[in-house]
């Protein structure tokens, strides 16, 4: 079982209302569960699979003002291993995984998972948008069409966002979180 936690670290005066909203709109991602709202500031939910896990946490590491913890179990709750896991500090993925010899599971995921995090802060706006489209289905021509720029801007767009780096990142984090999903329950 797949579980994330997320605590909102952001400067936003209404803090309770906007984290109801984000697990709302959050909760509307492909095999992402119902959220449950825990105090003012923190919301979990279960996830059907590792896809769904990364995609929640790519889109909370997007907004860069959430700590988030990735908990990952054979046996027990995969929820309170996701809360145990969630940190302090926002764009920073805590990641525990109940498995024998997990620790470094745990600390490949993690360490791939800031990697990501690092791309993500330094996009630009325009990389977001460009990056949003292809995430969305679009393909390279279709989303220059649809920003109203040239094929060739747009692939400056990509490259400058770090796309290449992000798939390359999303496909390893996706493998390393199916690989400790699937590993053998702790004794």
């Amino acid at each position: 079982m797949i579980a994330v936690h997320a605590r909102y670290r952001g400067r936003e005066k209404r803090r309770a209302e906007l984290v109801r909203r984000s697990a709302e709109a959050l909760a509307t991602l492909p095999g992402v569960g119902t959220f449950e709202v825990v105090g003012v500031e923190d919301i979990r939910a279960r996830v059907d699979d590792a896809e769904a896990a990364l995609n929640l946490i790519m889109a909370l590491l997007s907004d860069g003002s959430w700590a988030i913890g990735l908990g990952i179990t054979r046996e027990g709750s995969a929820l309170y291993t996701a809360t145990e896991a969630v940190g302090s500090r926002p764009a920073v993925v805590g990641v525990k995984v109940d498995a024998p010899d997990a620790g470094t599971d745990a600390e490949d995921i993690a360490a791939a998972l800031a990697l990501l995090g690092h791309v993500l802060h330094k996009r630009t706006f325009e990389g977001r948008e460009a990056t949003a489209l292809l995430r969305g289905g679009y393909n390279q021509n279709e989303a220059a069409a649809a920003l109203g720029i040239s094929k060739q801007a747009m692939s400056q767009r990509l490259q400058a966002a770090g796309w290449r780096a992000e798939q390359a990142g999303w496909k390893l984090v996706l493998n390393l979180i199916t690989r400790a999903a699937s590993a053998p329950p702790a004794r």
